[in-house]
């Protein structure tokens, strides 16, 4: 398609993907991933201690390179036991049937999101950040008393709409034969990431709690009531990026004075005993 704007020039390539991108959610035709039947599952499954074993085995077992990557991961959430995990009962045994779903469904996504797009480093790294904010929610969620069966879920997707805007932005660009800038990409996800985001909740019938931590985490404001999880997603998040990508030492200076550590109770004390967790979190964050 040809876009030809009124001054008579053609858009830029940014410009055309942002045009094409915004005819397809004018007609709600907006491609987004399809979480399939097993992730849709897995859902109903992540966090909850009660969980079916049965159930959750053969959800896993479905996918080979799902169970390897739920394996791998748990070697390191098990605080690499004196044996090796070597199956997905001694890794529900180690862990409970909850995390394990966790991880299976962070699998499930992981695959989703990059089989349609050659995974670049920044897309790595974000979806690693990602990751990361998962298992930070959990801690998070453990040392506050604010944990809920789907606090991990909140830290994971939180940000899900940016991943989905991303790849749909390269997708487009390499569909219209533009090149398009990292700070195109950057400038596209805010744009649309929020969009992007709300469409994936609605399609993959997230659980409200989930929905409300990607429709709020980014303007979190402590002084409204009734947040939820919305304040350990908003901290998972800078917690996530920031040890992610500059370690934990900066991320004590820079997270300090965040309102969300005041809102959820957490001390000095106990802020510097999650961040002594850092290794064994980006451990499991490099498994996967």
């Amino acid at each position: 398609m040809n876009i030809i704007l009124e001054s008579g020039r053609a858009p830029s390539g940014l410009g055309q993907v942002r045009a094409e991108v915004s005819g397809l959610i004018r007609y709600d035709k907006l491609d987004v991933p399809v979480l399939p039947e097993q992730g849709l599952r897995l859902v109903a499954l992540a966090g909850n201690p009660r969980a079916d074993i049965r159930l959750l085995t053969h959800l896993v077992q479905q996918d080979r390179v799902v169970e390897s990557r739920v394996l791998r991961v748990a070697q390191f959430a098990a605080y690499q036991p004196s044996s090796p995990v070597h199956s997905l009962g001694e890794a529900i045994a180690w862990l409970g049937a909850g995390e394990v779903a966790d991880m299976a469904f962070t699998a499930v996504v992981h695959g989703l999101l990059f089989e349609r797009v050659r995974a670049t480093g920044s897309i790595i790294d974000r979806w690693r950040a990602s990751i990361a904010a998962g298992i930070w929610a959990r801690e998070i969620g453990a040392v506050s008393r604010h944990r809920s069966p789907q606090t991990y879920l909140c830290g994971l997707l939180h940000d899900i709409g940016d991943h989905a805007a991303r790849i749909a932005c390269l997708d487009n660009a390499a569909r219209l034969g533009v090149r398009l800038s990292r700070e195109d990409e950057d400038a596209f996800v805010r744009e649309f990431g929020s969009r992007f985001g709300q469409v994936l909740a609605r399609r993959w019938a997230l659980p409200a709690t989930v929905i409300e931590c990607i429709e709020g985490w980014a303007d979190w404001d402590p002084a409204r009531a009734a947040d939820g999880q919305v304040p350990v997603a908003h901290l998972a998040h800078h917690l996530g990026e920031i040890v992610t990508q500059q370690g934990p030492e900066f991320a004590r200076e820079a997270l300090s004075g965040n309102a969300a550590l005041d809102e959820l109770n957490i001390s000095p004390d106990r802020f510097t005993s999650l961040l002594d967790r850092t290794t064994w979190v980006m451990n499991q964050v490099r498994a996967y």
